[in-house]
Formats: structure tokens, sequence, C-alpha cells
């Protein structure tokens, strides 16, 4: 069974490393930031799966954001 997140902790991390929430195209929401592809969330009765979090994280870490 997958682990899942509240999606306002997603937006917080995604909002702490500058990227803001574009659109909402059920049931994704699309997180955009200058000079970046978009990054395409699925949230389900506003909870996130924990993978795609880790996913983010893992970015962030190769660009030594994080």
């Amino acid at each position: 069974m997958a682990d899942y997140i509240n999606f306002e902790k997603v937006l917080e991390l995604f909002e702490t490393h500058g990227w803001k929430l574009q659109k909402i195209y059920e049931p994704y929401r699309v997180f955009v930031k200058q000079g970046e592809l978009p990054w395409l969330i699925p949230v389900h009765e506003k909870k996130v799966d924990a993978e795609y979090v880790k996913k983010f994280k893992e970015f962030l870490e190769e660009r030594g954001e994080i």
C-alpha cells in the first residue's frame, strides 16, 4: 500500500523552492518555475502519493537545492 502526503505539505515544499501552482487539470496540479519544465502532480482527495514527493526531492538534491 502506498504512502500519501497531504497536498498542503506538497504545496509548501514546491513553494519553498520557488515553484508556483499555475493550473489545475483534474486530477493534476501543475507547478512551474522560470526556465524549468513543469511538474504535474496528481492529487486525489487532497492527498499525493509519496513517490511523487520523493522524485521531486531527488530532483532538488541533484541540483544541490536541499
